[in-house]
């Protein structure tokens, strides 16, 4: 894995959405012919600060049963999930560069 962290921008996101598309279009699970495509990273994320940022970050999903007080466990599942800000990019593993001003 490369830890380049010159101010040099990866393009690593927009490589591998672009592969996404080219795959599926050339195994047909996209039709040639259809229009109105669009392609984007799940749980995307605006950052209005400056510096650079993952376009998607990590989501956490947790589930469990919590103890009861009189013993035994809850019937239902308690589910939470939270979103992780990427520090570095997961697929060159280049630092982000960021103004912490």
């Amino acid at each position: 894995m490369d830890t380049n962290t010159e101010n040099k921008a990866c393009n690593c996101f927009k490589d591998t959405l672009n592969r996404v598309k080219d795959h599926l279009t050339e195994q047909g699970k996209v039709p040639a012919d259809a229009i109105n495509i669009g392609f984007r990273w799940q749980g995307q994320s605006m950052i209005l600060t400056e510096g650079e940022y993952s376009p998607a970050n990590p989501k956490v999903e947790v589930e469990f049963q919590a103890a009861k007080k009189g013993g035994g466990h809850a019937r239902n599942k308690t589910k939470i999930d939270i979103s992780i800000m990427a520090t570095h990019c997961c697929y060159c593993g280049r630092e982000y560069q960021r103004n912490n001003a």
